[in-house]
Protein backbone atom coordinates (compact mmCIF):
# COMPACT_ATOMS: atom_id res chain seq x y z
CA UNK A 1 0.00 0.00 0.00
CA UNK A 2 1.69 3.05 -1.41
CA UNK A 3 1.52 6.20 2.00
CA UNK A 4 0.65 9.01 -0.58
CA UNK A 5 -2.39 9.04 -2.77
CA UNK A 6 -2.85 12.47 -4.47
CA UNK A 7 -2.96 15.11 -2.08
CA UNK A 8 -3.74 12.75 0.43
CA UNK A 9 -1.16 11.08 3.42
CA UNK A 10 -2.11 7.98 3.96
CA UNK A 11 -2.95 6.77 7.58
CA UNK A 12 -3.94 4.00 10.09
CA UNK A 13 -6.25 1.64 8.30
CA UNK A 14 -10.28 1.76 9.58
CA UNK A 15 -11.76 -0.55 7.72
CA UNK A 16 -11.72 -3.15 4.76
CA UNK A 17 -14.09 -4.59 2.67
CA UNK A 18 -15.01 -6.49 -0.48
CA UNK A 19 -14.55 -3.38 -2.61
CA UNK A 20 -12.42 -1.21 -0.96
CA UNK A 21 -10.03 -0.30 1.90
CA UNK A 22 -10.24 2.74 4.45
CA UNK A 23 -7.72 4.81 5.41
CA UNK A 24 -7.39 7.76 7.87
CA UNK A 25 -5.69 10.71 5.97
CA UNK A 26 -4.73 13.98 6.19
CA UNK A 27 -5.20 16.78 3.09
CA UNK A 28 -2.52 19.48 3.51
CA UNK A 29 -2.73 23.11 2.02
CA UNK A 30 -1.32 26.14 1.52
CA UNK A 31 -1.03 28.62 4.85
CA UNK A 32 -0.36 25.50 7.61
CA UNK A 33 -4.07 24.29 5.60
CA UNK A 34 -5.31 20.47 6.75
CA UNK A 35 -7.98 18.27 6.96
CA UNK A 36 -8.75 15.06 8.03
CA UNK A 37 -10.77 12.87 6.13
CA UNK A 38 -11.77 9.06 5.58
CA UNK A 39 -9.76 7.64 1.86
CA UNK A 40 -11.53 4.95 0.59
CA UNK A 41 -9.40 2.59 -2.00
CA UNK A 42 -10.49 0.51 -4.58
CA UNK A 43 -8.50 -2.58 -3.84
CA UNK A 44 -5.90 -3.12 -6.55
CA UNK A 45 -6.73 -6.61 -7.21
CA UNK A 46 -10.08 -5.05 -8.51
CA UNK A 47 -8.61 -1.98 -10.20
CA UNK A 48 -8.70 -3.33 -13.90
CA UNK A 49 -12.46 -4.66 -13.52
CA UNK A 50 -14.31 -2.26 -15.53
CA UNK A 51 -17.46 -3.68 -13.54
CA UNK A 52 -16.26 -2.63 -9.97
CA UNK A 53 -14.09 0.98 -11.09
CA UNK A 54 -18.10 1.59 -12.84
CA UNK A 55 -19.35 0.93 -9.27
CA UNK A 56 -16.96 2.79 -7.52
CA UNK A 57 -17.14 5.57 -9.69
CA UNK A 58 -21.16 5.27 -9.09
CA UNK A 59 -21.06 5.74 -5.51
CA UNK A 60 -18.74 8.68 -5.29
CA UNK A 61 -20.75 10.48 -8.13
CA UNK A 62 -24.03 9.82 -6.25
CA UNK A 63 -23.30 10.03 -2.88
CA UNK A 64 -21.62 13.52 -4.05
CA UNK A 65 -25.13 14.58 -4.51
CA UNK A 66 -26.24 13.99 -1.16
CA UNK A 67 -26.42 16.51 1.69
CA UNK A 68 -28.12 15.14 4.73
CA UNK A 69 -26.51 15.08 8.21
CA UNK A 70 -27.46 10.83 8.28
CA UNK A 71 -25.15 10.44 5.37
CA UNK A 72 -21.45 10.54 5.15
CA UNK A 73 -19.73 13.18 3.28
CA UNK A 74 -17.87 12.64 -0.63
CA UNK A 75 -15.39 15.15 -0.65
CA UNK A 76 -13.15 14.47 -3.22
CA UNK A 77 -12.84 11.84 -6.14
CA UNK A 78 -9.30 10.70 -7.43
CA UNK A 79 -7.19 8.53 -9.52
CA UNK A 80 -3.53 7.71 -8.34
CA UNK A 81 -1.77 5.73 -11.47
CA UNK A 82 -4.26 2.61 -11.58
CA UNK A 83 -5.66 3.39 -8.00
CA UNK A 84 -9.05 5.36 -7.56
CA UNK A 85 -9.99 6.81 -4.44
CA UNK A 86 -12.21 8.75 -3.09
CA UNK A 87 -12.09 10.98 0.32
CA UNK A 88 -14.88 10.92 2.40
CA UNK A 89 -16.22 12.57 5.90
CA UNK A 90 -14.33 11.01 9.12
CA UNK A 91 -16.90 9.47 11.33
CA UNK A 92 -15.19 8.92 14.48
CA UNK A 93 -17.55 6.53 16.26
CA UNK A 94 -18.54 2.40 15.54
CA UNK A 95 -20.68 0.64 13.88
CA UNK A 96 -24.45 -0.62 15.03
CA UNK A 97 -22.47 -4.23 14.65
CA UNK A 98 -19.80 -3.27 17.00
CA UNK A 99 -22.72 -1.69 19.76
CA UNK A 100 -24.41 -4.76 19.36
CA UNK A 101 -21.13 -7.03 20.21
CA UNK A 102 -20.47 -4.85 23.05
CA UNK A 103 -23.71 -4.77 24.57
CA UNK A 104 -23.56 -8.60 23.88
CA UNK A 105 -20.53 -8.97 26.12
CA UNK A 106 -21.97 -6.75 28.77
CA UNK A 107 -25.06 -8.52 29.17
CA UNK A 108 -27.34 -5.50 28.23
CA UNK A 109 -29.50 -4.28 24.86
CA UNK A 110 -30.56 -0.82 23.81
CA UNK A 111 -33.66 -0.03 25.38
CA UNK A 112 -36.44 0.32 22.72
CA UNK A 113 -37.32 3.91 22.85
CA UNK A 114 -33.79 4.71 22.41
CA UNK A 115 -33.62 1.91 19.03
CA UNK A 116 -36.39 3.77 17.51
CA UNK A 117 -34.67 6.89 18.03
CA UNK A 118 -31.94 5.57 16.21
CA UNK A 119 -34.29 4.19 13.50
CA UNK A 120 -35.87 7.64 12.64
CA UNK A 121 -32.51 8.96 11.97
CA UNK A 122 -31.32 6.46 9.50
CA UNK A 123 -35.04 6.80 7.84
CA UNK A 124 -34.61 10.42 7.39
CA UNK A 125 -31.51 9.86 5.53
CA UNK A 126 -32.78 7.47 3.80
CA UNK A 127 -36.04 8.83 2.54
CA UNK A 128 -33.29 12.41 1.61
CA UNK A 129 -31.52 9.59 -0.64
CA UNK A 130 -34.63 8.33 -2.11
CA UNK A 131 -35.85 11.09 -3.10
CA UNK A 132 -32.52 12.55 -4.53
CA UNK A 133 -33.15 14.22 -8.50
CA UNK A 134 -31.17 14.64 -11.04
CA UNK A 135 -29.61 18.12 -10.70
CA UNK A 136 -29.92 19.14 -14.49
CA UNK A 137 -33.37 17.65 -15.34
CA UNK A 138 -35.00 17.17 -12.19
CA UNK A 139 -36.36 13.88 -12.80
CA UNK A 140 -36.43 10.90 -9.73
CA UNK A 141 -33.81 8.75 -9.55
CA UNK A 142 -34.96 5.79 -7.66
CA UNK A 143 -32.16 5.29 -5.76
CA UNK A 144 -31.98 2.05 -2.95
CA UNK A 145 -29.22 1.59 -1.10
CA UNK A 146 -29.59 -1.90 -1.39
CA UNK A 147 -26.95 -2.69 1.74
CA UNK A 148 -29.13 -1.02 4.98
CA UNK A 149 -27.25 -3.45 7.90
CA UNK A 150 -25.58 -3.29 11.49
CA UNK A 151 -22.18 -2.62 9.30
CA UNK A 152 -23.36 0.42 7.51
CA UNK A 153 -24.62 2.73 10.42
CA UNK A 154 -22.11 4.51 12.37
CA UNK A 155 -23.07 6.17 15.68
CA UNK A 156 -20.68 8.59 16.49
CA UNK A 157 -18.65 9.30 19.97
CA UNK A 158 -20.82 12.96 20.18
CA UNK A 159 -24.53 10.82 19.42
CA UNK A 160 -24.32 11.34 15.72
CA UNK A 161 -26.11 8.42 13.21
CA UNK A 162 -24.48 7.93 9.79
CA UNK A 163 -25.76 5.86 6.59
CA UNK A 164 -22.85 5.01 5.03
CA UNK A 165 -21.33 2.62 2.19
CA UNK A 166 -23.57 3.17 -0.69
CA UNK A 167 -21.22 0.97 -2.90
CA UNK A 168 -24.57 -0.96 -4.14
CA UNK A 169 -26.68 1.91 -4.70
CA UNK A 170 -29.31 1.58 -7.41
CA UNK A 171 -30.37 4.89 -9.37
CA UNK A 172 -31.34 5.15 -12.84
CA UNK A 173 -28.49 6.53 -14.30
CA UNK A 174 -25.41 4.36 -12.78
CA UNK A 175 -22.95 3.89 -14.81
CA UNK A 176 -22.92 0.25 -13.90
CA UNK A 177 -25.93 -2.29 -14.46
CA UNK A 178 -26.77 -5.13 -12.18
CA UNK A 179 -28.36 -7.76 -14.21
CA UNK A 180 -31.76 -9.51 -12.76
CA UNK A 181 -31.35 -12.18 -10.41
CA UNK A 182 -28.48 -11.27 -9.05
CA UNK A 183 -28.54 -10.83 -5.37
CA UNK A 184 -26.47 -7.58 -4.01
CA UNK A 185 -25.83 -7.00 -0.01
CA UNK A 186 -25.75 -9.02 3.11
CA UNK A 187 -27.96 -11.89 3.13
CA UNK A 188 -29.44 -11.81 6.64
CA UNK A 189 -30.79 -8.37 6.01
CA UNK A 190 -31.89 -8.74 2.39
CA UNK A 191 -35.48 -7.95 1.29
CA UNK A 192 -37.69 -10.88 0.17
CA UNK A 193 -38.06 -9.33 -3.60
CA UNK A 194 -34.24 -9.06 -3.34
CA UNK A 195 -33.63 -12.97 -2.75
CA UNK A 196 -36.09 -13.78 -5.51
CA UNK A 197 -33.90 -11.73 -8.35
CA UNK A 198 -37.18 -9.20 -8.86
CA UNK A 199 -36.73 -5.31 -9.17
CA UNK A 200 -36.36 -3.04 -6.10
CA UNK A 201 -37.35 0.48 -4.69
CA UNK A 202 -37.20 2.23 -1.90
CA UNK A 203 -39.28 -0.08 0.64
CA UNK A 204 -36.68 -2.67 0.17
CA UNK A 205 -34.45 -0.89 2.32
CA UNK A 206 -37.61 -0.06 5.06
CA UNK A 207 -37.14 -4.11 5.42
CA UNK A 208 -33.71 -4.35 5.70
CA UNK A 209 -33.78 -1.44 8.61
CA UNK A 210 -36.31 -2.85 9.90
CA UNK A 211 -34.37 -6.60 10.55
CA UNK A 212 -31.29 -4.43 11.66
CA UNK A 213 -33.69 -2.73 14.18
CA UNK A 214 -35.91 -5.90 15.64
CA UNK A 215 -32.19 -7.35 16.02
CA UNK A 216 -30.61 -4.50 18.09
CA UNK A 217 -34.08 -4.17 20.56
CA UNK A 218 -34.77 -7.87 20.58
CA UNK A 219 -31.07 -9.21 21.27
CA UNK A 220 -31.04 -11.90 18.96
CA UNK A 221 -30.86 -12.63 15.42
CA UNK A 222 -33.91 -12.75 12.83
CA UNK A 223 -33.00 -14.53 9.68
CA UNK A 224 -29.64 -15.89 10.50
CA UNK A 225 -28.75 -19.35 9.53
CA UNK A 226 -25.33 -20.97 9.69
CA UNK A 227 -26.20 -22.59 6.10
CA UNK A 228 -26.94 -19.49 3.68
CA UNK A 229 -29.30 -21.49 1.51
CA UNK A 230 -31.44 -21.27 5.27
CA UNK A 231 -30.71 -18.23 5.33
CA UNK A 232 -32.22 -17.10 1.99
CA UNK A 233 -35.11 -19.25 3.04
CA UNK A 234 -35.84 -17.77 5.99
CA UNK A 235 -36.06 -13.85 4.69
CA UNK A 236 -38.24 -15.23 1.71
CA UNK A 237 -40.96 -16.42 3.98
CA UNK A 238 -40.04 -13.67 5.84
CA UNK A 239 -41.45 -15.14 9.58
CA UNK A 240 -40.82 -12.30 11.71
CA UNK A 241 -41.40 -13.34 15.63
CA UNK A 242 -43.69 -11.03 18.17
CA UNK A 243 -40.48 -9.99 20.80
CA UNK A 244 -43.19 -9.04 23.35
CA UNK A 245 -43.85 -12.40 23.54
CA UNK A 246 -40.42 -13.33 24.85
CA UNK A 247 -38.84 -9.79 26.40
CA UNK A 248 -41.69 -8.83 28.99
CA UNK A 249 -41.24 -4.76 28.55
CA UNK A 250 -40.93 -5.04 25.12
CA UNK A 251 -42.47 -1.72 23.60
CA UNK A 252 -45.67 -2.77 21.91
CA UNK A 253 -46.00 0.21 19.95
CA UNK A 254 -42.20 -0.23 18.92
CA UNK A 255 -43.40 -4.10 17.46
CA UNK A 256 -46.58 -2.84 15.48
CA UNK A 257 -43.84 -0.23 13.64
CA UNK A 258 -41.60 -2.65 12.78
CA UNK A 259 -44.15 -5.50 12.11
CA UNK A 260 -45.57 -3.04 9.44
CA UNK A 261 -41.78 -2.66 7.60
CA UNK A 262 -41.30 -6.60 8.16
CA UNK A 263 -44.33 -7.12 6.24
CA UNK A 264 -43.23 -9.51 3.18
CA UNK A 265 -45.61 -7.72 0.80
CA UNK A 266 -43.89 -4.53 -0.31
CA UNK A 267 -47.49 -2.58 -0.26
CA UNK A 268 -48.44 -3.87 2.99
CA UNK A 269 -44.86 -1.79 4.02
CA UNK A 270 -44.72 2.07 4.57
CA UNK A 271 -44.78 3.43 1.72
CA UNK A 272 -41.72 6.23 2.51
CA UNK A 273 -39.07 6.23 4.73
CA UNK A 274 -40.23 9.93 5.82
CA UNK A 275 -43.55 7.82 7.28
CA UNK A 276 -41.52 5.43 9.07
CA UNK A 277 -39.16 8.49 10.59
CA UNK A 278 -42.27 9.69 12.06
CA UNK A 279 -43.71 6.48 13.43
CA UNK A 280 -40.33 5.86 15.01
CA UNK A 281 -40.29 9.43 16.29
CA UNK A 282 -43.61 8.44 17.59
CA UNK A 283 -42.39 5.38 19.59
CA UNK A 284 -39.48 6.98 21.21
CA UNK A 285 -41.59 10.12 22.48
CA UNK A 286 -43.55 7.66 24.14
CA UNK A 287 -41.41 6.88 27.15
CA UNK A 288 -41.01 10.57 28.23
CA UNK A 289 -37.58 11.03 27.79
CA UNK A 290 -35.99 13.81 25.91
CA UNK A 291 -33.64 11.82 23.42
CA UNK A 292 -31.25 13.41 21.60
CA UNK A 293 -27.56 13.21 20.00
CA UNK A 294 -26.58 13.97 23.65
CA UNK A 295 -28.23 10.69 25.10
CA UNK A 296 -26.33 8.48 22.15
CA UNK A 297 -23.21 9.99 23.28
CA UNK A 298 -23.26 9.29 26.64
CA UNK A 299 -24.35 5.19 25.88
CA UNK A 300 -21.06 5.17 23.97
CA UNK A 301 -19.02 6.18 26.45
CA UNK A 302 -20.69 3.66 28.91
CA UNK A 303 -20.52 1.05 26.37
CA UNK A 304 -16.65 1.26 25.52
CA UNK A 305 -15.39 2.70 28.83
CA UNK A 306 -13.73 -0.42 30.99
CA UNK A 307 -16.22 -1.80 33.73
CA UNK A 308 -19.88 -2.82 33.49
CA UNK A 309 -22.23 -0.92 31.63
CA UNK A 310 -24.69 0.70 33.65
CA UNK A 311 -27.57 3.53 31.97
CA UNK A 312 -31.25 4.22 32.24
CA UNK A 313 -30.75 3.77 28.39
CA UNK A 314 -29.38 -0.26 28.53
CA UNK A 315 -31.51 -3.03 29.74
CA UNK A 316 -29.64 -6.17 31.04
CA UNK A 317 -30.57 -9.20 29.31
CA UNK A 318 -28.83 -11.80 31.24
CA UNK A 319 -29.25 -10.66 34.89
CA UNK A 320 -26.50 -12.34 36.91
CA UNK A 321 -28.15 -15.25 39.56
CA UNK A 322 -26.05 -15.67 42.49
CA UNK A 323 -25.52 -19.41 43.12
CA UNK A 324 -26.64 -20.08 46.71
CA UNK A 325 -25.27 -23.03 48.60
CA UNK A 326 -26.88 -24.06 51.74
CA UNK A 327 -24.88 -24.98 54.79
CA UNK A 328 -26.28 -27.89 56.86
CA UNK A 329 -27.29 -25.89 59.55
CA UNK A 330 -29.12 -23.83 56.39
CA UNK A 331 -30.70 -27.04 55.39
CA UNK A 332 -32.79 -27.26 58.36
CA UNK A 333 -34.56 -24.00 57.74
CA UNK A 334 -35.33 -24.89 54.93
CA UNK A 335 -39.92 -25.46 54.55
CA UNK A 336 -40.24 -29.20 52.47
CA UNK A 337 -42.74 -29.49 50.53
CA UNK A 338 -45.25 -31.59 52.51
CA UNK A 339 -45.80 -35.33 51.64
CA UNK A 340 -49.40 -36.17 50.03
CA UNK A 341 -50.00 -38.63 52.83
CA UNK A 342 -49.65 -35.44 55.31
CA UNK A 343 -51.60 -33.59 53.13
CA UNK A 344 -54.59 -36.18 53.26
CA UNK A 345 -54.19 -36.56 56.89
CA UNK A 346 -54.69 -32.48 57.31
CA UNK A 347 -57.16 -32.77 55.31
CA UNK A 348 -59.31 -35.57 57.80
CA UNK A 349 -58.52 -33.38 60.55
CA UNK A 350 -59.98 -30.71 59.70
CA UNK A 351 -63.49 -32.32 58.12
CA UNK A 352 -63.69 -34.37 61.24
CA UNK A 353 -63.31 -30.95 63.14
CA UNK A 354 -66.19 -29.28 61.10
CA UNK A 355 -68.51 -32.02 61.37
CA UNK A 356 -68.01 -32.54 65.57
CA UNK A 357 -68.58 -28.62 65.64
CA UNK A 358 -71.56 -29.17 63.73
CA UNK A 359 -72.87 -32.00 65.94
CA UNK A 360 -72.19 -30.66 69.41
CA UNK A 361 -73.55 -27.26 68.10
CA UNK A 362 -77.12 -29.10 67.28
CA UNK A 363 -77.07 -30.79 70.65
CA UNK A 364 -76.77 -27.10 72.20
CA UNK A 365 -79.74 -26.14 70.34
CA UNK A 366 -81.45 -28.79 71.25
CA UNK A 367 -81.69 -28.52 74.68
CA UNK A 368 -84.33 -26.55 76.34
Amino acid sequence: MKKRYGRYELGDKVAEGGMAVVHKARLYGEAGFEKTVALKILLPRLGSDPTYQKMFLDEARIVARLDHPNLVEVYDLGKDGDDLYMAMELVVGRSLAEIRDVCNAKGVRIRGDLVAWIGARVSEGLHHAHEMKDPATGAPQSLVHRDVNPSNILITFDGQVKLIDFGLVHATDRLSKTSTGIVKGKLAYLSPEQTMGRVVDRRSDLFSLGVTLWELSADRRLFKEEVDEETVRRVRDAIVEDPTTFIPDYPSLLWLVLKRALARDPDERYATAADLARDLDGVARVEGSILQAATLADIMRVLFASGPATSTFLVPTNPPVPLVIPTPSAEKTLVKRPRPWTQLAVFAVLVLTVLLGGIALGLAMAKP
